[in-house]
């Protein structure tokens, strides 16, 4: 079973901040670790045992887009099945096929109506984390 622990990947400090906080309100037994930027995420997941539970990848970021990050962790034998939920300001029909076609299991367009964004991670949750732990029992 992997341990409920989120990564957040995403280059803007202040979505982190905001993604954490509407996570803390949710009420699981999870916690967050966040990395700033593609590169900082792929090199936490190839150092980090165990693997968290899910991925929270923003897509529009410089240097090493989500996109990228998202073929990188899908080309990893480690990571290959790992949960990746994009999370984005992107409300283009072309960004979400894309990131299903690069191997997102979902896509979340970013809120600042935290009452939705919250509804829609406590789904993400349910579906990836509650799943997980149904078929390791």
């Amino acid at each position: 079973m992997r341990h409920s622990t989120i990564l957040i990947i995403d280059d803007n400090e202040d979505e982190i901040l905001l993604t954490k906080a509407v996570l803390s309100r949710i009420e699981r037994n999870i916690r967050t670790e966040a990395a700033f930027g593609g590169e900082e995420g792929l090199s936490l997941l190839r150092s980090r045992k165990p693997l968290p539970a899910v991925i929270l990848l923003d897509l529009k970021m410089p240097v090493m887009d989500g996109f990228e990050v998202l073929r990188r962790i899908r080309a990893e034998v480690s990571t290959v099945h790992l949960p990746v939920v994009v999370v984005t300001n992107s409300d283009l029909d072309s960004d979400r096929q894309a990131a299903m076609d690069a191997g997102a299991h979902d896509f979340l367009q970013k809120s600042y109506d935290l009452s939705r964004f919250k509804n829609d991670l406590e789904r993400v949750l349910k579906r990836w984390i509650d799943s997980d732990r149904k078929g390791a029992m």
